[in-house]
């Protein structure tokens, strides 16, 4: 008989491509974290499967949103095992905006309060009206991965992951 433990040691690894950006409408991101929640929740607890889920929803949601070439494609991609759950997710930016998210995830990384980033950039936002900056940081302060940001021109990438410490 399988067992809970047995299960958890299973390797699951997907990448999507997705292109042109321009056709992607409707919720995509919510689409395909719906579907990895499942995947992932078939062999690993459902509180795993649902991290999967909410890093793909925002980091798939920021590079449409963040995206400057709309013929370009958006890279995604999914591995896990008993260690990591591991996502990362491509797409064609420019350079000022690398250094911008690079600077923002270096705060997020240097930062030992995470919860109390996360207030008082909350608070912040609230005081000047401005919006996002604030997934990026919910990952990290709520759902505990690490999160780091590289630039292969044209491409941004953004990486995350999750220590499972192996489960079996």
């Amino acid at each position: 008989m399988i067992t809970e433990e047995d299960l958890a040691t299973t390797s699951i690894s997907m990448r999507y491509d997705l292109s042109p950006i321009k056709n992607i409408i409707g919720d995509l991101s919510g689409l395909i974290g719906n579907f990895c929640d499942e995947l992932i929740g078939s062999f690993y607890p459902r509180n795993i499967s649902k991290k999967a889920n909410i890093v793909i929803t925002e980091l798939f949601n920021n590079a449409v949103a963040n995206n400057i070439d709309e013929d370009s494609k958006i890279v995604l991609e999914m591995k896990i095992d008993k260690e990591r759950l591991w996502i990362k997710v491509m797409n064609v930016a420019k350079k000022g905006q690398f250094e911008i998210i690079k600077k923002h995830v270096d705060r997020i990384n240097s930062t030992e309060n995470l919860r109390k980033l996360l207030v008082d950039t909350i608070r912040e936002k609230r005081k000047t009206g401005q919006h996002g900056g604030l997934g990026l940081i919910r990952l990290t302060a709520e759902n505990k991965f690490r999160i780091s940001v590289d630039y292969d021109d044209p491409f941004l990438i953004v990486e995350s992951e999750f220590s499972l410490g192996g489960l079996s």
